[in-house]
């Protein structure tokens, strides 16, 4: 009975280190929403706008602002200046947002996502084969990266001989979406 209440807990408290980031950002653009409100319910009145579609013309206008200064930020990181300065603060942001990182390389992946081109292998450990991904190869000595399932991202990297990996005929796309369905079409 007491492991169920501590795996209750424990899945509560990963909800909300989970949700913490999203929360946080909700709030930064809630305190952005509400001090841009005022200009542009001012922005509104000077053009004689009261509501376009239904909508009313301050939050249209607020909308357009803060949409604006996006595209404004966006253009400002391509200088290297700005981009150092943005560096500086994401190395900052990290001692005090937890999961930051995590959920910054996930986003970047999902927008551009790289080629994984690392080979699929089976490792031999313990009298058992595990799938993996080849990282290199040096004097008879291989770096593998062997991902969790369901979570591919996370997993374990281990140094092993070469002699204990087998190539698999799958790309490692192939292999991650395998794993991520418990092994359901791994070709051995």
């Amino acid at each position: 009975m007491k492991s169920f209440f501590e795996g209750i807990r424990n899945t509560i408290l990963s909800g909300i280190i989970f949700l913490l980031p999203v929360f946080a950002v909700i709030y930064i653009l809630q305190k952005v929403w509400k001090g841009l409100t005022g200009f542009g319910a001012q922005l509104a009145g000077f053009l004689g706008i009261k509501s376009v579609a239904g909508l009313g013309a301050a939050s249209l206008m607020t909308s357009i602002i803060l949409l604006l200064l996006f595209y404004g930020c966006g253009l400002l990181v391509r200088f290297a200046m700005i981009g150092s300065i943005r560096n500086w603060i994401e190395r900052n942001m990290l001692q005090y947002i937890p999961g930051y990182l995590k959920y910054k390389v996930k986003m970047e992946e999902k927008l551009l996502p790289p080629e994984d081109a690392r080979q699929s292998v089976l490792v031999h450990l313990h009298d058992a084969w595990k799938p993996g991904l080849l990282i290199s190869t040096d004097n008879g000595q291989a770096t593998v990266f062997l991902p969790g399932t369901p979570d591919t991202d996370n997993g374990e990297v281990w140094v092993v001989e070469e002699k204990n990996l087998r190539l698999l005929q799958m790309s490692a796309k192939e292999l991650k979406g395998s794993l991520q369905m418990s092994g359901r079409g791994l070709r051995i």
